[in-house]
């Protein structure tokens, strides 16, 4: 217990230095920080703005790392960046271009299948897969509101900085290679999100509980990955979700009772996972167009009356309509997990 009473102090300590370096950053330290470059010269106020920039949003530790995407990431915009874009001129547009950047940089970018204007002169309006709000509202300046990157090839880690993409309503990355947990950042921020599709990954990790936050989205696709541990309790927060898919990953405990509290959701997809228990009264009532569980044989995982679908696992993975008026075997989502 002693020693892990001090692990926490040297922790707090560490992230209380890391707090007041963002807030006092001699910037001209790092006039030498990207390797093999010239230094950032002293009147360069655009690269000092940008370090200083870089430090504030992802970390310290990051930029420094040689390595990382951060550091690369930052290094780009300063030196390469054809676009020459100033963070003083407009902060938030400029840490969009660096959320984007850093996920082209730390999903292997270059062996995407398209990414057509990615990292040119182009404003990220233009970019493959990046959609952007040019309402009067933003008064010319437009912002992403959509990134749409799925079947791309894109592999790796989704950098917390795509969490800068603050004003994004559909977050589209399905059926890739991505890696690794979800950042919180991406739950605390990007709170005008309405779609989120992340389906056919390898994401593991616990689901967030962070996506509480998430309260205006209608739509969460989280099928085929690894996610483990219990669906969070914050799901019932999600008061305008329409659609809940969570099918094939390593999930467990029971059905969350909450999710009864989702008076909007039409669709709810829970089956091929090690869920277990009845499924709750309060969900039953929602009466959806689409329940799917593993409720199908002898010893079901999760008894369920109200189901329109039931499965089964292994050995003998099948699924069965079980609405009255249909006798036909549903196979469209069987009990086997997909394999990359």
């Amino acid at each position: 217990m002693r020693a892990f009473q001090i692990f926490v102090l040297v922790a707090f300590s560490f992230l209380q230095i890391e707090a007041k370096t963002k807030l006092n950053i001699d910037t001209k330290r790092y006039a030498r920080i990207c390797q093999n470059r010239q230094p950032v010269a002293d009147n360069d106020k655009r690269g000092h703005a940008i370090i200083k920039l870089a430090i504030e949003s992802s970390s310290l530790t990051s930029i420094l790392s040689k390595d990382s995407p951060q550091h690369k990431s930052m290094c780009w915009m300063i030196h390469d960046d054809p676009r020459k874009m100033d963070p003083r001129g407009n902060k938030a547009r400029f840490l969009e271009r660096y959320a984007l950047v850093n996920l082209y940089t730390n999903t292997k970018g270059p062996g995407w299948t398209r990414s057509d204007l990615w990292l040119s002169k182009a404003d990220v309006c233009d970019w493959y897969g990046i959609k952007c709000n040019r309402s009067l509202f933003n008064m010319g300046k437009p912002r992403v509101s959509s990134v749409d990157l799925s079947f791309n090839k894109v592999t790796g880690i989704i950098p917390a900085e795509i969490g800068y993409l603050t004003e994004v309503t559909e977050f589209d990355l399905n059926g890739n290679s991505l890696q690794g947990v979800l950042p919180q950042l991406m739950f605390q921020k990007m709170s005008k999100l309405k779609k989120l599709n992340l389906h056919m990954n390898d994401l593991f990790g616990a689901i967030p509980k962070e996506i509480g936050l998430l309260k205006n989205l209608k739509e969460l696709t989280l099928f085929g990955n690894f996610f483990f541990g219990r669906v969070p309790a914050s799901i019932e927060n999600l008061k305008k979700l329409e659609s809940l898919d969570l099918y094939a990953n390593n999930l467990t405990g029971p059905v969350p009772t909450g999710i009864g509290k989702l008076k909007k959701l039409k669709e709810f997809y829970i089956n091929d996972n090690e869920v277990a228990g009845k499924m709750p009264k309060e969900v039953c009532d929602l009466k959806l167009q689409h329940l799917v569980s593993d409720c199908l044989g002898a010893r079901p995982e999760v008894p369920c009356a109200c189901c329109t679908v039931c499965c089964q696992g292994l050995p003998d993975p099948k699924c069965r309509d079980m609405r009255p008026s249909t006798k036909k075997t549903n196979k469209k989502k069987t009990a086997t997990k997909k394999k990359k």
